[in-house]
């Protein structure tokens, strides 16, 4: 029987970082799949302090390397006390360097299926002005980046997902199949409309109203083909606006404890840029976000 790829919960201690261990856990549990913690030391700041003291900077490195890896293993004993479950095996690192290089490291050389993350970490003031962590990680990685934002007492049991036709959309439905295979799913198509100012209303109207259902007909044969059935109690929704807001939007009406949604990249572009709809989503959505990257080549 092949081994399951891992889970890697990237860290930093906070209490934001909390919900990351503990979704991660409950996923993990709940499909039989290892899980590896990692939190990552950045340490640029701290060798100016140490320098004027008395302390051998590789000692107190070793020391806080050691501390990261006891704090990780309790972090993931309070994870499982929150679910109700023993204690689990957990493979802990810690490391030094730059957050969202180190975690995408360690995910491809550890094979990873998933990434998970908390929503905001211990830098809140200078992420909101550079961008966070969350979505750092997102640029980089090469698989799907699960951000918790919300206490996760249950598995998922309401999932919107986001979906444009494209391929990044189709590997995000299948993704969170894969992850969320019991839970009841929306899936949610934008459009944003062109011809309003050009004609009469009862012709807009018209327009629109075929325009939707060819879109819905549409939805439902992509879904099929990605494996939606009926057990997933699916609901398609066709909305006209702008695609973050509508997906948000939809996410809150249909009180989803997760929004899916697929990012475009390719080599080089996509560390520079994250997809303006996939960026809106995670700053907005107010529950958890996974994002699924279709791994392109090219540029």
């Amino acid at each position: 029987m092949t081994k399951p790829h891992p889970i890697l919960i990237a860290s930093d201690l906070s209490e934001n970082s909390d919900l990351a261990m503990t979704r991660a856990l409950q996923l993990g549990l709940a499909s039989g799949t290892p899980l590896i913690a990692l939190n990552v030391i950045q340490e640029e700041p701290l060798w100016w302090v140490v320098k004027s003291g008395d302390l051998d900077p590789d000692e107190l490195r070793r020391d806080l390397l050691r501390e990261a890896m006891a704090n990780l293993k309790d972090q993931a004993r309070q994870g499982a006390k929150a679910l109700g479950e023993a204690p689990p095996e957990i493979d802990a690192h810690a490391r030094l360097g730059r957050t969202a290089e180190v975690v995408a490291e360690m995910a491809d050389s550890r094979d990873c299926s998933l990434i998970v993350i908390g929503a905001h970490g211990r830098h809140a003031v200078r992420d909101w002005f550079l961008g966070t962590t969350a979505e750092k990680i997102v640029r980089e990685s090469t698989i799907p980046v699960l951000v918790a934002k919300s206490e996760p007492t249950h598995a998922y049991q309401k999932v919107v997902v986001a979906i444009d036709f494209s391929a990044p959309s189709e590997a995000a439905l299948e993704t969170a199949l894969a992850w969320a295979p019991r839970a009841q799913f929306t899936l949610v198509h934008a459009y944003e409309t062109w011809f309003e100012t050009y004609i009469d209303a009862n012709t807009y109207e018209r327009i629109r109203r075929e325009q939707e259902e060819a879109l819905a007909d549409r939805l439902r044969e992509f879904a099929a083909a990605a494996g939606v059935t009926s057990d997933h109690e699916p609901e398609y929704r066709v909305i006209a606006g702008h695609p973050g807001t509508t997906v948000v939007d939809a996410a809150n009406d249909a009180h989803a404890d997760l929004t899916v949604c697929g990012t475009q990249g390719s080599t080089g572009v996509r560390h520079l840029m994250l997809g303006s709809v996939a960026q809106h989503i995670l700053r907005e959505s107010k529950r958890d976000v996974m994002t699924v990257l279709r791994r392109e080549t090219g540029i």
